[in-house]
């Protein structure tokens, strides 16, 4: 047997943890900094439920991985958490809306494989049912654009609405039956050329006439746009709403942060209305780091009981924030003193709790290495502090400690180390 993993899943180690851990309590605190109350719903469903609303080609049907139990269900490892979010609403009778919940899990995708994109990996969703206005949506944008703040990334926001897109590919003279397909296409706008762009609505028989239009539609700003509001009663919802969310964005001030994006869909045909997805402004990975929008349908559909259920969410990508973040990797500290015991294993072990109890990551060598290698282990996991206890130390009091970093050795007593590593940690 070769052992290896997965295509697209990867083993992670202590240092990668750090990082990986630290982004998790980041979105955690900031999550319930805004209302969000955590859930937490299964990785196995019905493929039935999986594949709700999708059409039989959608690109997102393709990558589930699909499977069979010991009772023949035909069943799915979910590609998302917003699906079993709204089977959960479905599901609680007594839920009291609007209900904002979070919930961090694992989903699969059986997709292209590549930085910051992987088969197996953590979703971060927060998501709101039960509030019908713009409101909710700059909140969430806002939310993302601090969260990724406190996580040292600067954010582009790039937004649009699907209303407008459906109704500009309407004034563009297509059947409305084609318009989840054309926006497919019309997404991948700014990563395909455009003559790859025209051959695949020719595929689903979309006229060069039609072709044009669209070409033409899809290259114009916010203004323009509001001119064109009367030309279709869907343009004018989208553009309705954008301005919303815009007057909203420039009293927060974080508009500057923004780009109207027309060409933006989210490429899942849930969404019914705004949509943003966000970049690294640095462009250190290329992809999305994180996207939501409205999504009105789905859970209504789920309910079928007469009511209306407005619901929107965002989801941030652990994994794309981890490839950023993991040049920071070799910085990070998982141990803070090495203490090297010369046959004071007794008193090294009081000395270690002592400091433990203090705050500080503390490893004991145990193997009897020479001093010369324990140096050589510190410097190379990134130890800041090494203690040689030997029995002068313990008999006076004084430790010696050697700072790493600056290279450089100091002598304390007790009250003296601790000090000194407060005011230099």
């Amino acid at each position: 047997m070769k052992l290896m993993n997965v295509k697209g899943t990867y083993d992670y180690m202590p240092k990668d943890m750090k990082i990986r851990n630290n982004i998790l309590d980041v979105l955690r605190k900031n999550f319930e900094k805004y209302g969000y109350l955590p859930i937490e719903t299964p990785m196995i469903n019905y493929y039935e439920l999986l594949s709700y609303k999708y059409n039989d080609d959608a690109e997102i049907l393709s990558e589930i991985y699909r499977l069979t139990d010991q009772g023949e269900r035909d069943l799915g490892l979910r590609f998302d958490l917003t699906v079993p979010f709204c089977k959960v609403v479905g599901l609680t009778k007594d839920l009291v809306l609007p209900f904002r919940r979070y919930e961090i899990g694992k989903v699969f995708r059986n997709g292209p494989v590549k930085a910051g994109r992987t088969r197996e990996f953590y979703q971060c969703d927060v998501d709101v049912v039960g509030i019908d206005n713009r409101f909710i949506e700059a909140e969430q944008i806002l939310m993302a654009i601090n969260t990724y703040r406190e996580l040292g990334i600067e954010v582009v926001v790039k937004y649009n609405n699907r209303k407008l897109m459906s109704g500009l590919i309407e004034l563009a003279g297509i059947d409305k039956n084609k318009i989840d397909s054309v926006i497919g296409i019309i997404d991948k706008l700014e990563k395909v050329r455009h003559d790859e762009i025209k051959d695949m609505l020719k595929e689903i028989d979309v006229s060069d006439d039609s072709i044009n239009k669209l070409f033409d539609l899809f290259q114009k700003n916010i203004d323009e746009y509001k001119d064109m509001a009367n030309d279709n009663e869907l343009v004018m919802a989208g553009v309705s709403e954008l301005l919303e969310v815009n007057k909203y964005l420039e009293e927060l001030d974080v508009l500057d942060k923004c780009a109207f994006t027309p060409t933006l869909a989210r490429g899942l045909s849930i969404y019914t209305g705004i949509v943003f997805e966000f970049y690294d402004k640095e462009e250190r990975i290329s992809s999305a780091i994180g996207g939501g929008g409205r999504y009105d349908k789905i859970i209504t559909n789920f309910m079928d009981n007469g009511n209306v259920y407005p619901a929107v969410g965002l989801s941030f990508g652990l994994e794309p924030i981890f490839v950023i973040l993991k040049q920071e990797i070799e910085k990070t500290r998982l141990i803070d003193i090495y203490m090297v015991p010369l046959d004071t294993d007794t008193e090294t072990l009081k000395l270690a709790s002592l400091f433990r109890s203090e705050g500080y990551r503390v490893l004991i060598e145990m193997n009897k290495k020479k001093i010369g290698k324990c140096f050589e282990y510190a410097e190379r996991n990134n130890i800041k502090y090494v203690m040689i206890v030997g029995q002068d130390e313990v008999s006076s009091g004084n430790y010696k400690i050697k700072d790493m970093d600056k290279k450089e050795e100091y002598s304390y007593n007790i009250s003296e180390l601790k000090e000194f590593l407060k005011n230099n940690n």
